[in-house]
């Protein structure tokens, strides 16, 4: 499976887990639905994997500083400053999504998603931009 692939689906899961939860919560779907949330989680998983532990990535956006070459330095830092941005403008839409519907809160699994989202950002974008392989 490819990185690109794999980090789609990693999204993709996160989605599915968003949509079911809400789903039973909000639209009165079953209870027993929430069963159904063990498939996405191990598809979140397994692309979790293979997009970013296989390849290195996620060592290489979570390494220090000091311990990185001048390419991964560049590499990791363009990541991180584009990451920023697109977490920044995530939030804020969730945000007013959550305010405009009336939910007035940001449940666990919400936050549960973003924190998983802030993390693995800077590992996704090197991971779909980047053509050299970055494993050690």
């Amino acid at each position: 499976m490819s990185r690109k692939i794999a980090v789609f689906l990693n999204y993709f899961c996160i989605v599915i887990i968003l949509i079911i939860f809400y789903g039973v919560k909000y639209l009165g779907f079953p209870k027993m639905y929430l069963l159904a949330e063990i498939i996405p989680l191990i598809g979140l998983i397994i692309s979790f994997k293979t997009a970013f532990g296989i390849s290195n990535l996620w060592k290489l956006t979570h390494t220090s500083f000091s311990k990185l070459d001048e390419r991964e330095m560049q590499l990791v830092y363009k990541a991180t400053t584009y990451s920023y941005s697109i977490f920044t403008i995530l939030c804020i839409a969730m945000i007013y999504i959550i305010n405009l519907l009336g939910l007035a809160i940001i449940d666990v699994v919400a936050a549960a998603c973003l924190l998983y989202i802030a993390h693995i950002l800077p590992a996704s974008i090197i991971a779909w931009n980047d053509k050299t392989s970055v494993a050690k």
